[in-house]
Formats: C-alpha cells, sequence, structure tokens
C-alpha cells in the first residue's frame, strides 16, 4: 500500500524532519513516542530505534531496524511483530520548488492474516495522517 503527499519545503527538510525520528512525537499525533534514535538519526543502514503509534485506540510499540537509505531520497526499515514482518519505505522526490513524499509499506505473514492484525483502512488512515503532519512540519520550518 502505498500513500504520498506535495510539501512545499526543499527535499533537505523534509529528510531532515524524518531523518530526526527523535522528534516525531513533537510535531505528529500518531507517533507518541521514540526511543533508541542514534545521535546522528536514522539515516544509516543497520540503525536500529523504536516507536509507538495510535493504532486503532492502542498505543502499539514497534522496532525496527533500518534496511536501506539513500540520503535526502530514501529511508526503508523493517520490523516483525506478532509474526508479521513490516517494510515501510519512505521515498522523496524533488517537484519544482518542493517535493513529493511517497510511503509505501508492505505486509508478509506465513501465519496471520494480515488484514485483521493491520487493516488497510487503519494503515492509510494511519499513513495519511503521518504525511499530513510531516508537510506541517517541513512547511512550518521552511
Amino acid at each position: 500500500m502505498s500513500s504520498s503527499v506535495d510539501i512545499d519545503a526543499p527535499r533537505s527538510r523534509v529528510w531532515s524532519a524524518i531523518k530526526n525520528a527523535a522528534e516525531w512525537p513533537r510535531w505528529s499525533n500518531v507517533c507518541t513516542d521514540v526511543w533508541d534514535v542514534p545521535a546522528s538519526g536514522i539515516g544509516e543502514v543497520g540503525s536500529k530505534f523504536g516507536f509507538r503509534l495510535r493504532m486503532g485506540g492502542r498505543k502499539v510499540p514497534f522496532n525496527v531496524t533500518v534496511s536501506r537509505v539513500v540520503a535526502d531520497q530514501l529511508i526503508e526499515w523493517r520490523s516483525t511483530k506478532f509474526s508479521i514482518t513490516a517494510v515501510r519505505t519512505i521515498s522523496i522526490e524533488t517537484q519544482g520548488d518542493g517535493c513529493r513524499v511517497v510511503d509505501t509499506k508492505s505486509f508478509k505473514s506465513p501465519f496471520l492474516p494480515i488484514g485483521i492484525a493491520y487493516p488497510r483502512w487503519l494503515i492509510t488512515r494511519m499513513t495519511n495522517a503521518w504525511l499530513d503532519e510531516l508537510k506541517i512540519e517541513s512547511e512550518r520550518t521552511s
């Protein structure tokens, strides 16, 4: 599943907001807590950190490992919870004076039906809310 948002800010500013995961709870209602963020941010392959998201009225923790990075352009991380492996890729494409952020998620499990643990409507709503908050934060500081 994939969602996107156009942001009227330079790609480097958006990248900075994404990379600085320790600040997400300050500007995002979706993300309530972040821990173990490396001092340099999450922009390096192998970085591990955790965060708690509001999901369906609950606060659900995730521990992730960054698996791919292209500075100022793309970050991808993976996590496994309840036997479900999730991969999230956030890419930033220059578009005129601003950029477009595309947030893609995929889920796989050998045991559980994905739709029960992570209903598409809920994941889409959370992703769109986070992207809207990223847009506000990036444009506010530009």
